[in-house]
């Protein structure tokens, strides 16, 4: 490759500034402030979150050595002047996109810490930190294009008007994903680990929040499978969150009864047999109240609350037992429907 070809096309001077005491420090403060904010800050993290970020501590500090190695090649090569118009070029901007992988790295962690931060207790999703660290690669590519490389990106960005109205349309679903995600973080009616049901028309899915990426919130059900729902359909949804509130969850359980059954001693009796239940929060005491008087039967419903929504089918599994066998004691049987079978003669 001509040499002149070269210094066209990579100028090494522009490479020279790129590469001076001042942007070289702010590189590594930038990564020592993220390790400080670490130590310093956030002991208290649980150690999922602990082994997260010494895995991007681990994988930055191997960067940053890399990084300063080129650097030192690069400018051992710039005092042999035979090599300058072949390597030293390709060395020099190899250096400077290292240098910006190692920035975008420091700031991808301390947003990671940010968020880490401001939610000690609740998970933090990947979409923040991946818009954040979309938007600084997008900030250090232009600055590099623009500085090193002297493009000129405002006529390009004139040019491909009509590039991105079809790229838009192509990706218009995907933008809607993307733009709900982050609305939805914006607004925060749920995070991760929260309990949550979305109703969509007539389909409702359960589960507690597991992750929210730039295409959708993904739940895991009761049941342990995962649940991909897009954000777009999500923020267009009715979304019930059982983590928020501070009080407990109600839940009910009906019982159908002769008319000769009394009813004052089924009350107590149904509510005495579920005060030892594992689950049942005693915020709301239980209570039983006669919804229905039907031809055959009387219904009654035994109200309850549970301390944790995961724990609700369980917990009615053993109220169902315990009132059964309670009722039974006390030679109390349930009544079914009665279907009457009449035969008429015909004169």
């Amino acid at each position: 490759m001509p040499a002149q070809f070269t210094q066209n096309l990579i100028p090494l001077e522009r490479i020279e500034q790129s590469l001076q005491l001042e942007p070289v420090l702010f590189v590594l403060f930038t990564a020592l402030s993220s390790f400080l904010v670490y130590t310093i800050g956030l002991r208290n993290l649980s150690p999922s979150r602990h082994r997260n970020l010494r895995a991007l501590f681990k994988n930055l500090l191997g960067h940053v050595f890399l990084g300063l190695g080129l650097l030192t090649f690069f400018w051992i090569l710039r005092g042999e002047t035979i090599v300058i118009p072949k390597l030293v070029p390709f060395v020099g901007i190899a250096t400077v996109l290292w240098g910006a992988i190692v920035l975008i790295k420091s700031f991808r962690i301390l947003s990671f810490e940010y968020l880490f931060f401001m939610n000690m207790q609740t998970g933090v999703p990947l979409l923040l930190v991946n818009m954040l660290t979309l938007l600084m690669s997008v900030v250090l590519g232009s600055w590099i294009a623009t500085s090193v490389f002297g493009f000129r990106l405002a006529p390009v960005l004139a040019t491909s008007a009509l590039f991105s109205i079809v790229v838009g349309l192509a990706l218009q679903e995907t933008l809607g994903n993307l733009f709900s995600g982050i609305a939805l973080q914006i607004d925060k009616p749920y995070t991760l680990g929260d309990w949550i049901e979305v109703q969509t028309g007539t389909q409702k899915l359960v589960g507690h929040v597991h992750e929210v990426t730039w295409r959708a919130t993904i739940l895991t059900s009761l049941t342990e499978e995962w649940i991909t729902i897009p954000n777009r359909i999500v923020a267009q949804s009715q979304v019930l969150n059982f983590s928020k509130t501070k009080n407990p969850i109600l839940r009910n359980q009906v019982f159908r009864l002769p008319y000769s059954a009394p009813i004052s001693e089924v009350r107590k009796l149904l509510v005495d047999s579920i005060q030892d239940i594992k689950g049942i929060s005693r915020f709301t005491e239980p209570n039983v109240l006669l919804v229905e008087a039907a031809e055959s039967w009387l219904t009654v419903k035994l109200v309850y609350a549970v301390k944790d929504f995961p724990d609700q089918f369980r917990v009615a599994d053993e109220v169902i037992e315990k009132c059964i066998e309670s009722l039974r004691s006390k030679g109390i049987s349930l009544v079914g429907p009665v279907m009457r079978v009449t035969q008429e003669k015909i004169a």
